[in-house]
């Protein structure tokens, strides 16, 4: 066996040769470091009892365990069940239970998965077992690509420990979360990843924190295939990452056999309750990878419009004067500003569902002034319910009504409810997972709006977080607190602040439900949420999160700090919850902990405003870090690249509606675009907004250039239009960038939906649409828009919604709506709207001036007066000015024609 294919018989760590050998374990110190020196012999594990069975959906198997020494950590099963669902042609489901007994599952109110079906007749993979010992190996069908082998490593399955090892076709993973990680590739030189929602800031590798996702996607070859693997599992895990071990991959290809070498890393999961239950996707792009995985487990939800303005927030103002004037001063810049946030300050006494008359007296009527600019108010709520009376010495009704409703969680005796300590002092927890909390949830949301009208909810805290261990007296010394194997999370101790693991939920014992807490409170804020806005979609954002939440909330990506390679590291972050299906993704700007400086908010500023949640947060003991209270050119530079984004927002919100109907991802990866590239699949200083617009930050202080790589096509800068020479192409380029700009540039082929911005998106959306039109080899450009309120509910199930489709060729382009509100032309200011610009980039066009004319599609054109025609020959540019009065709305297909 090569030592890289060792798979650690002795995770725990302090392996000894005889700890080893008492385990019936290998021992033999590796040559080099990382492979283990304790590890599975090749006799370890499970084999066949009986022949694999051809089933209606797929295979069945029974498995029984080999005659091997048990595993250390708990009760090994001797009888094992074996599942595999061949259910979409790209899908298959492979399921390894125990028979006899129930175990843990999550259950279908946290997440749907389909249900099995007739076995598809042409699937794009190939699926065998060994008899012994067991193992089940997935390839794909027209490359012979592993998708998953698990004769690599042996499996256990054993009471509270349950272990399982996979080959990868390639060293390129991306994925698995939430962490901390610098590069969005993971480096597999024998990195162990904990899985398992946790409350802390994240300060560095290997932590786990709010987040559970086991969910990776694999970039198979130079072919561009890629395929993903999720492990449907809420229970406390690690994944440990193998390097490549060269092996030989045959195929039969026009009958001559074709052998070659490939480098087949491993990846090895160690769980410690439920199942193992695992869903393969085979794409084969790595954008039908994320598609096929989020038709799974939900589509993100549509956020509002106003959601992707920009937003402002801090934990603690000290008071509402205060807040007024950092609401007045951002105002006062000029800088597009959408949303103003309250955190717990706003409380009383850090409560839920109060507000502090003395420090924040007059808050209603602030909110109303945030309204009558066109802006929006969210204010905070956290999960922990303080259990004392108000500050007056009244009851707190949220506490009260609970207990008569019986929402909280319960102590191992199912009696009790557990009390824990957080903000405001000693606190209990909502059972979330309970339909009465759902109900008494929505009670609180629905009955504080009539104090606050806030227009959206921030949910924090929610892992739970305490501010104790367990709770105010402690855990039960039991298997559940204390499991004979505890993963590599950050204090190696489950309930290191946060709940016992021994207490009740609805769904199952917090042991096992820990990491849905957060994804529960989200459904029913997103609950509460359809009580208060009945008609309008509002905005969730949340700290803990597990697959699926993007069906109803956001994700920030927590407790940063104000230092460079945090906000180098927020690309990786946005880029990793695009393949988990939560695409409205963003980090604080310029940091939540540390004092910022001007040059790292300046470039922060222009990084956020590319995040798809854009918003300035930062923490109560440090320098107020809005933008107005920098320099003129500070200001200015915020300014101008927030009226980028709004210019923008049109395409931005476009993408967001593929990504709700289809899983497409916003914030996306050049690999995803060009996955034969090789020097895409480590790139992640970059990133492209959908398939068009590369957005390339200075991520590194003092610093006026950046490398960029620009794969093979054409490229536009986006503020000029001049493209990116021809020589490099496929090539990385040193970019001028000085203080004030960050460099975006637009890629042959696509149509952008701009347009003309304004200091909210109230405002900016009355205003006149524009188009950026590039060309790409052949002359040809195509792209979307999709347009409706900005906020109603089921817009898109109701077809209440334009949508166009634009196609330029070298002479024209058209716009052609396939979809307009049933009933006819819409109704209210969208109506209204006409282009007003259009820009075409690489339009060569000969000597003279050009002619250009524009109408209904199937009517006459007419010609658009010279003034209104601007022709940069250097750069083959063309700009289309001052539109409206030819009345050209968006709900009508249009024609431009040019010579």
């Amino acid at each position: 066996m090569d030592e890289r294919e060792r798979v650690d018989c002795h995770p725990e760590g302090k392996a000894t040769r005889d700890r080893c050998e008492a385990r019936g374990c290998c021992w033999s110190p590796p040559a080099a470091q990382g492979p283990p020196s304790c590890f599975y012999p090749t006799n370890h594990g499970y084999e066949l009892d009986g022949e694999v069975a051809k089933t209606a959906t797929g295979y069945r198997a029974r498995l029984r365990r080999l005659k091997s020494p048990p595993t250390p950590y708990s009760d090994d099963v001797d009888t094992l069940e074996v599942l595999v669902e061949m259910q979409e042609e790209h899908r298959i489901h492979v399921k390894i239970l125990d028979p006899s007994s129930a175990r843990y599952e999550v259950p279908e109110a946290a997440l749907r998965v389909p249900r099995p079906g007739e076995a598809v007749d042409n699937p794009l993979y190939d699926v065998t077992f060994t008899h012994r010992p067991f193992s089940i190996k997935v390839t794909r069908r027209s490359t012979g690509a592993t998708i998953f082998d698990t004769s690599v490593g042996k499996l256990t399955f054993s009471d509270q420990f349950l272990s399982v090892s996979t080959r990868l076709a390639s060293p390129n993973l991306y994925g698995l979360g939430e962490h901390v990680h610098r590069r969005y590739r993971h480096d597999l030189n024998w990195k162990t990843w904990p899985i398992f929602s946790r409350g802390a800031s994240p300060k560095g590798n290997f932590d786990n924190l709010y987040g559970h996702h086991p969910f990776y996607m694999c970039l198979e070859d130079s072919d561009g295939n890629a395929n993903g693997v999720f492990l449907l599992n809420s229970n406390a895990m690690e994944v440990t990452l193998q390097p490549p071990v060269t092996s030989v991959k045959s195929q039969i290809r026009d009958d001559i056999l074709d052998m070659e070498r490939v480098a087949m890393p491993t990846v090895t999961y160690r769980v410690i309750g439920g199942v193992l239950d695992f869903y393969m996707f085979l794409g084969p792009s790595p954008e039908n990878v994320v598609q096929q995985y989020t038709e799974m487990i939900g589509r993100s939800i549509m956020p509002a419009y106003w959601g992707l303005g920009f937003q402002l927030s801090r934990w603690n103002y000290t008071n509402i004067d205060k807040l007024r004037t950092v609401v007045q001063r951002t105002r006062d810049t000029g800088i597009p500003f959408d949303i103003q946030y309250g955190d717990i300050d706003y409380m009383e006494d850090t409560k839920d569902f109060t507000y502090d008359a003395d420090l924040y007296q007059g808050l209603p009527d602030l909110v109303q002034n945030l309204h009558d600019y066109g802006q929006k108010y969210i204010i905070i709520l956290d999960p922990a319910i303080g259990n004392t009376n108000r500050r007056d010495g009244s009851p707190y009704l949220p506490y009260e009504s609970g207990l008569q409703a019986d929402v909280f969680v319960k102590n191992a005796d199912g009696v009790t409810d557990l009390v824990g300590e957080v903000w405001p002092g000693t606190t209990v927890f909502p059972d979330f997972t309970k339909p009465g909390t759902v109900q008494w949830w929505g009670d609180h949301c629905e009955s504080f709006h009539n104090v606050i009208p806030y227009d959206g909810l921030w949910i924090d805290m929610n892992e739970p977080k305490t501010f104790k261990n367990g709770s105010l007296t402690g855990c039960g010394d039991d298997q559940w607190n204390y499991p004979p194997y505890v993963p590599a999370i950050k204090g190696k101790l489950m309930y290191e602040r946060t709940l016992c693991m021994d207490t009740l939920q609805y769904w199952g014992r917090h042991y096992d439900v820990h990491s849905l807490y957060g994804h529960s409170m989200a459904i029913a804020t997103r609950a509460a949420m359809t009580r208060v806005f009945p008609d309008k979609r509002g905005i969730i954002i949340t700290r803990a999160n597990f697959v699926g939440t993007g069906q109803y909330s956001g994700h920030w990506l927590g407790d940063n700090k104000s230092a460079w390679e945090d906000m180098e590291w927020s690309i990786t972050g946005m880029l990793e919850f695009g393949l988990f299906g939560i695409p409205y993704i963003g980090a604080d700007i310029c940091g939540f902990l540390l004092d910022t400086t001007e040059q790292l908010c300046q470039r922060w500023m222009q990084l956020g405003a590319f995040y798809p949640y854009s918003r300035n947060h930062n923490h109560n003991d440090f320098i107020d870090q809005d933008p107005a209270v920098f320099s003129q050119a500070m200001i200015d530079s915020s300014r101008d690249v927030m009226m980028t984004r709004y210019t923008l927002l049109p395409y931005l919100y476009t993408l967001f509606y593929h990504a709700h109907v289809a899983g497409a991802t916003v914030v996306r990866p050049l690999l995803h675009e060009f996955p034969t590239d090789s020097n895409t699949w480590d790139v992640d200083r970059q990133f492209l907004w959908g398939n068009g617009l590369l957005i390339s930050p200075v991520l590194t202080p003092d610093t006026t250039t950046v490398d960029a790589y620009f794969p093979d096509t054409r490229w536009y800068d986006y503020f000029s239009g001049h493209e990116v020479e021809g020589q490099y192409r496929g090539q990385t380029v040193t970019l001028d960038a000085p203080l004030d700009k960050i460099n975006v540039h637009v890629r042959g082929g696509v149509v952008l939906p701009t347009q003309q911005p304004a200091n909210t998106t109230v405002y900016s959306r009355k205003n006149p649409m524009g188009l950026l039109v590039a060309m790409d080899d052949s002359s040809a450009a195509s792209g979307t828009l999709f347009w409706d309120d900005g906020e109603a509910v089921d817009s898109v199930e109701r077809r209440d919604y334009v949508l166009v489709n634009f196609n330029a060729s070298s002479t024209e382009l058209l716009c052609e709506v396939v979809n307009v509100p049933l009933g006819g032309p819409i109704a209210g200011h969208w109506a209204e709207l006409r282009y007003g610009t259009v820009s075409v980039y690489g339009l060569a066009l000969g000597a003279g001036t050009p002619t250009v004319r524009a109408g209904r599609m199937n009517g006459p054109l007419q010609t658009i007066a010279t003034s209104r025609v601007q022709y940069d020959r250097a750069n083959q540019v063309i700009h289309l000015t001052d539109l409206q009065a030819m009345d050209l709305p968006i709900t009508e297909s249009l024609r431009f024609s040019w010579t």
